[in-house]
């Protein structure tokens, strides 16, 4: 009896489990769903026409496509915008209207001019919808006779020195797909980028003193510091992208460049929690989680807070450029007086060449298409050059040669 009030116990506890574990499954899972689903809602207040943003809007062209990122075409429930994306086929000789609107392309053929191609270069479906939202990574900045600053809550106000910059993370949406695809991308002046870095603006490491009252200090070595890598997608397609199963961020100091790999985790993300490594009896901090591309990363394994094997160069792995950021501070000196200062930094480092350059001055992508496809390759070169007169040695057949295996070109000499 009490034998079988144990099976009896064990089985009720076996059950008990299992729904447990079903109900903790189902949990799980729609989180996930939840979380591909999630998109950076529009901010209280934007109209769509700011969900592009600014330093965005435009045609932007590299060998392979043109992209014109612009609020003109958006989804009404989600306020996502739609880019158009033309590829530029067989050489350039082929433009393919392959992603765009529906109702750009209604709008368009109202007189039958801009029809969209029907041919074997194109797909028998319709051109591809794609939804984007931008998430900021960094601030959008412009010159400051632009009059457009951004403002801290500590009053601080930040502006472009010289060009424009900004970078966000692209989240894209596919047609029939659930799943959110990550592209960052960074704009400085008319050039956008896929691999860059990022990094905190460090004005607050310089001390003010009175007599730098209206004058532009910079924060030490413009490459200095923590450069932290939020991935790279291998471009701005119209099918789903792939993005870097690894992020390589840099330390950099005035001598050294430190190489710190962050790979993906399950981890829960930690907040602040910082990483540590020596060099020549030096130590840096780096955070230990990063979080990017809807995952979490990390530079050490389990509970562990140091780095090992760091790998260390003497420059960065490739042509690098940054932009440079203007930090209006209002302060007061050591007499209680209001000063005001501006310190010169830097917030992102952009490797490589760009993948997109801004296509000012083309005219609008309707006009670019039609004249474009309205070449005509032109004839290949002949096969054999064209000759006035017929140059041919009658005499290889009136006196033949005795022996035929002799090369073609010593016949006749």
């Amino acid at each position: 009896m009490k034998e079988g009030l144990f099976y009896t116990k064990k089985i009720n506890a076996f059950l008990i489990l299992s729904v447990c574990l079903f109900f903790c499954s189902l949990t799980f899972l729609q989180a996930q769903e939840a979380e591909s689903l999630t998109l950076v809602p529009p901010s209280s207040g934007v109209v769509v026409d700011e969900n592009v943003p600014p330093l965005l809007s435009g045609l932007w062209e590299n060998k392979s496509r043109y992209v014109v990122f612009n609020s003109d075409y958006f989804f009404s429930d989600t306020h996502g915008s739609i880019p158009q994306i033309v590829l530029r086929t067989f050489y350039q000789w082929y433009d393919d209207r392959a992603g765009e609107s529906s109702r750009y392309t209604q709008e368009k053929n109202t007189d039958g001019t801009f029809i969209r191609d029907r041919n074997n270069t194109t797909s028998s479906r319709p051109a591809e919808e794609l939804e984007v939202h931008y998430q900021p990574l960094t601030y959008e900045l412009f010159p400051e006779n632009i009059n457009s600053p951004v403002t801290l809550n500590n009053g601080d106000e930040l502006f472009a020195d010289g060009e424009a910059s900004g970078a966000w993370d692209m989240q894209i949406r596919y047609p029939k797909t659930k799943d959110i695809y990550h592209v960052p991308i960074a704009v400085i002046g008319n050039k956008l980028y896929l691999n860059f870095r990022i990094k905190q603006e460090d004005s607050s490491l310089v001390p003010h003193r009175a007599f730098v009252n209206g004058e532009t200090v910079q924060s030490g070595n413009l490459l200095s510091g923590f450069w932290q890598d939020v991935g790279h997608a291998n471009g701005i397609l119209i099918s789903p992208v792939y993005n870097s199963k690894e992020l390589l961020s840099f330390y950099i100091t005035n001598d050294a460049v430190y190489h710190i790999r962050y790979w993906r985790t399950d981890m829960e993300f930690a907040e602040g929690k910082q990483a540590l490594f020596t060099v020549d009896d030096s130590l840096y901090e780096v955070p230990k989680h990063l979080q990017t591309l809807g995952k979490n990363f990390t530079c050490v394994n389990g509970r562990s807070s140091r780095i090992r094997n760091i790998e260390r160069s003497n420059s960065l792995p490739e042509s690098y450029r940054q932009n440079a950021v203007l930090v209006k501070k209002h302060t007061e000196d050591e007499n209680g007086n209001p000063i005001s200062y501006t310190v010169r930094t830097s917030t992102i480092l952009v490797l490589g060449e760009p993948y997109l350059v801004l296509a000012e001055g083309r005219g609008s992508l309707e006009e670019i298409v039609k004249t474009e496809n309205a070449r005509k390759k032109p004839a290949p070169p002949p096969l054999f050059p064209p000759h006035g007169i017929l140059d041919f040695d009658w005499s290889i057949i009136e006196d033949p040669p005795a022996r035929y295996d002799r090369r073609m070109l010593d016949l006749g000499k």
